[in-house]
């Protein structure tokens, strides 16, 4: 079984499948920097964890994101739903994907005298420990 802790080398998410960009849809995403960085989505009817492993530095047409797609544990999934939801009541729904991987617009946030309710909590957060989890593949967008 590949680990995330295994992938210690820029090429070494190569040693997990590549995975048809067709076969992965994503939920939501955590992080944003001109398109999703990680999140959560469906892989084969399992809700994974997403997160970036590799990024062109190409701004011409050959740019690409390459994604590691992570199996949670029980436990893990239910507290990145927990967080996911405390930060859709505080903050906004505009960090979702519907059906057709479409985000709502961006006035789809909440008033900002609420956001605090969530960040405040959220800065103080363990962040998530995912480097023994299994890499189930990795693909492209």
């Amino acid at each position: 079984m590949l680990t995330l802790a295994d992938i210690i080398g820029s090429e070494d998410y190569r040693r997990a499948p590549q995975i048809a960009r067709e076969e992965v849809r994503f939920l939501w995403c955590v992080d944003f920097w001109d398109g999703p960085r990680s999140g959560l989505l469906v892989y084969r009817g399992e809700e994974c964890w997403f997160q970036i492993v590799a990024e062109s530095e190409d701004d011409n047409s050959n740019w690409y994101r390459r994604f590691l797609v992570l199996r949670l544990t029980a436990e893990q999934h239910a507290e990145e739903c927990r967080w996911h939801e405390l930060f859709r009541t505080k903050v906004g729904v505009h960090t979702d994907y519907d059906q057709q991987e479409q985000r709502p617009a961006i006035g789809n946030i909440g008033p900002r005298e609420h956001w605090n309710e969530f960040y405040d909590l959220y800065q103080q957060r363990t962040p998530p420990d995912f480097s023994g989890n299994e890499v189930l593949g990795w693909f492209e967008q």
